[in-house]
């Protein structure tokens, strides 16, 4: 929720918050210092991401009363 949250508060996508909240995230995710550790981290991180980015495409897709396949389809648009 920190990394949304950072994300909802940088306006004008210039702020650095994000970049260094995803690596303190990753490495207090991990098990130690080594790349291994690291590596751990960041696949914790992605998967709690992509966990919280399902439930909201599946609460977005309710409240626009479509599926999950429209809204995604919808969504990636976007970003076409």
């Amino acid at each position: 929720m920190a990394l949304l949250t950072a994300w909802l508060d940088d306006d004008d996508g210039t702020s650095e918050y994000s970049a260094t909240l995803v690596s303190e995230l990753a490495v207090e995710l991990g098990s130690g210092d080594d790349l291994s550790g690291a590596l751990e981290g960041v696949l914790a991180l992605v998967a709690g991401l992509t966990s919280v980015a399902g439930q909201l495409l599946v609460r977005s897709a309710q409240g626009h009363g479509t599926s999950e396949e429209q809204e995604l389809q919808a969504v990636s648009l976007l970003f076409a």
